[in-house]
């Protein structure tokens, strides 16, 4: 159930944040979702990112129920990285991670030590998409 534009139920969702660009995560993701299970996307297409965009995600991540971030070799920007330590530091509970895709291996370093500070502040850590699914699934 996609919310965006929705900021009365963003305490009730599940923010898919991350890797952006090109990728393609979030569409394999989204139908392994059940269907009562809202969700914030912040993909947008090429040149739709504006201010307001960026002040809807803002305030979807400060109250969501669940913080989704996952990595991928398609990555553009170290600002994921930055937002995972950040609200992982503030809210493990809510934090599940995933390096998702074969990375470059001058990659691999950077991105898992990512995923063990999560588990070492306390989030979770997941393989693929489908662990992912099963423990937001759980949570509604």
């Amino acid at each position: 159930m996609k919310i965006n534009g929705n900021t009365a139920i963003y305490e009730n969702a599940t923010f898919l944040g991350g890797t952006c660009a090109t990728s393609t995560w979030r569409s394999e993701l989204i139908p392994l979702l059940d269907d009562d299970v809202p969700y914030f996307n912040p993909q947008l297409g090429p040149g739709e990112w504006n201010d307001a965009a960026a002040t809807e995600e803002d305030n979807c991540k400060t109250v969501c129920k669940v913080l989704v971030f996952v990595l991928t070799p398609d990555s553009l920007s170290a600002y994921s990285g930055f937002e995972i330590g950040v609200l992982c530091s503030t809210n493990p509970e809510r934090m599940i991670f995933c390096a998702y895709g074969d990375f470059p291996e001058d990659q691999q370093k950077g991105v898992g030590k990512i995923g063990r500070d999560v588990a070492a502040m306390g989030g979770t850590v997941c393989n693929t998409l489908e662990e992912i699914a099963e423990l937001v699934n759980s949570q509604y």
